[in-house]
């Protein structure tokens, strides 16, 4: 256990046989981060408006989930810059694989999500805006010429 706890915050750049730990996943790992943080940028400016028009529950779990990606992408880029400055606290692999275990977590939360209840958000959100074509809309405009006159 020793031996694993002190792998995992071991100075990459002075490992036991002398030569410094290459780490092949930059590129792609840049790549993630990059999307990571474009994306939900995207999505704020003008995406939700033109992917998802009226549709609220779409926009409200693609919010959610831009919520969840952002921060995620934000700290890789953290930990990039750490591991290429080389500094010693969060240059350990335990940071590393810390912020893979948070991409694992959303990844089943989602996968989650929509395995079990997204079937059953999509049918109630269906079923209110069927209700929602048979109850008549206010006319706030009478009762803003009302309270005006009063």
């Amino acid at each position: 256990m020793d031996k694993f706890i002190g792998w995992l915050i071991a100075d990459p750049t002075n490992t036991a046989s002398g030569r410094p730990e290459i780490f092949h996943f930059f590129l792609p790992w840049m790549i993630f981060c990059g999307l990571g943080l474009l994306i939900p940028l995207y999505y704020a400016l003008e995406g939700r408006k033109r992917f998802f028009g009226h549709h609220t529950l779409h926009k409200y779990l693609m919010t959610k989930f831009m919520n969840q990606l952002w921060p995620l992408a934000l700290v890789g880029w953290i930990l990039i810059g750490a591991r290429y400055a080389e500094l010693s606290l969060f240059d350990w692999r335990i940071w590393r694989y810390g912020w893979l275990l948070w991409l694992a977590i959303i990844v089943v939360y989602w996968g989650l999500y929509f395995t079990r209840r997204y079937s059953g958000h999509l049918e109630y959100y269906r079923q209110e805006r069927i209700k929602a074509q048979y109850h008549p809309q206010p006319n706030t405009k009478k009762r803003a010429i009302r309270a005006g006159s009063r």
